[in-house]
């Protein structure tokens, strides 16, 4: 059943109360924290007030951990495997759990891309001191229009993975996954995809990805510090954590086992008790996300970008982005024409959420990214509060 959403002056007062949020403020920074879903924060009192009468027993709360994953490897769209899903605590984590856990040899080497979100470079370079890896760092550009090409200089047959984002937290320059695959697959390399800033706004094509790490609290409207990790059915065996929990390993009820065997499925990653509060609130997000369906969310959400880009570069404002077809986003960052960049953000920060973000060079950029429950007159209203101080 399609997810009908009002039109005309009904939708604002519906859209209030399905994102209390928008009571006070228009919300534009998605790619930053989503104010969350009042489906969601029902979902989450819910089960916390089931838990304060109940007891915290996992028997009620197995099958909502269930129903996660399902959703989740419905909206990879990958043929992705529920129990190839394991959670974290962020993207980070989540990104960290692929790292640390790869069974790394002497003389391996992984590469990531400057000009990325730091979490998905920190994370990596740490193994030149934990793992004894080399690190190769692509070179920033400026227009993040980086192809398989840029690749070529880094990797060799000693080349392990290729980490890189789907779509760029500035510029909102979005990668063409499947080109890359492919030509990191032909190199006999594996390829990991941070998509938080992807999914729940778009269609991703994520077909060639062995990993995919994303947490909820971006585009897919989730609780903060609810993340997952996707590992590749055929690559996971090969994958060993380096915290082994008592969930996490076969035999795991015959509790004087003892054993160090990992669990078969991507459980292994998840060694004690469950964030299910998270995972409550990322279900909830999920569903919701699935009855509006992402093929309308992308539909939505990309010529809501293209439209308030093109309101402020009328106005005179610089865009950090290239408008040349692989900007199908829900980003795009801008600097105005004249005056105090911080201080606009500050005036405009009394109508509207937005995320004020430095670029490699130090200078700042104010960073727009609507949702599908923005409309073309919240982007015209933020053109005309930018107007009235430029």
């Amino acid at each position: 059943m399609s997810f009908t959403i009002p039109s005309g002056a009904d939708f604002f007062a519906w859209r209030r109360q399905q994102f209390p949020f928008f009571k006070s403020r228009i919300c534009l920074t998605h790619a930053s924290v989503s104010p969350l879903p009042a489906v969601t924060v029902a979902a989450i009192q819910e089960f916390a007030t089931r838990l304060g009468n109940e007891g915290q027993f996992d028997y009620f709360s197995q099958p909502i951990y269930n129903r996660c994953k399902e959703r989740l490897a419905r909206l990879l769209n990958n043929g992705a495997r529920p129990d190839e899903i394991a959670f974290a605590g962020s993207t980070s984590h989540a990104l960290g759990l692929v790292a640390t856990s790869f069974p790394w040899q002497p003389g391996d080497n992984c590469v990531v891309f400057d000009g990325d979100f730091p979490a998905n470079v920190v994370i990596w370079k740490n193994l030149a001191h934990t793992h004894g890896v080399e690190v190769r760092v692509v070179p920033f550009k400026a227009a993040r229009d980086f192809t398989p090409a840029d690749l070529e200089p880094f990797v060799d047959e000693r080349t392990r993975i290729v980490t890189l984002s789907a779509v760029n937290f500035l510029s909102g320059y979005t990668l063409d996954l499947p080109a890359f695959g492919e030509w990191i697959h032909a190199r006999g390399a594996l390829m990991c995809v941070d998509a938080i800033q992807g999914l729940g706004a778009l269609q991703l094509d994520l077909t060639g990805a062995d990993f995919v790490c994303a947490d909820a609290h971006k585009w897919m409207l989730g609780p903060n510090g609810a993340a997952f990790t996707w590992f590749r059915g055929d690559v996971l065996p090969r994958l060993r954590p380096q915290i082994l929990g008592w969930l996490a390993i076969e035999g795991r009820d015959n509790w004087f086992s003892y054993g160090t065997e990992p669990f078969h499925s991507a459980e292994r990653f998840e060694p004690g008790a469950r964030n299910y509060l998270g995972i409550v609130g990322m279900e909830a997000s999920l569903a919701l996300l699935e009855e509006v369906g992402i093929k309308e969310v992308s539909r939505r959400v990309v010529p809501l970008r293209d439209y308030g880009a093109e309101k402020l570069a009328a106005l005179g404002c610089e865009l950090c982005w290239t408008p040349d077809g692989h900007n199908g986003s829900g980003i795009f960052s801008f600097r105005p024409p004249s005056g105090d960049i911080a201080a606009l953000n500050a005036h405009l920060e009394e109508r509207f959420a937005l995320s004020l973000r430095n670029d490699r060079d130090g200078r700042q950029w104010i960073r727009v990214s609507p949702h599908w429950m923005n409309t073309e007159s919240d982007l015209d209203e933020l053109a005309e509060a930018i107007a009235d101080k430029i």
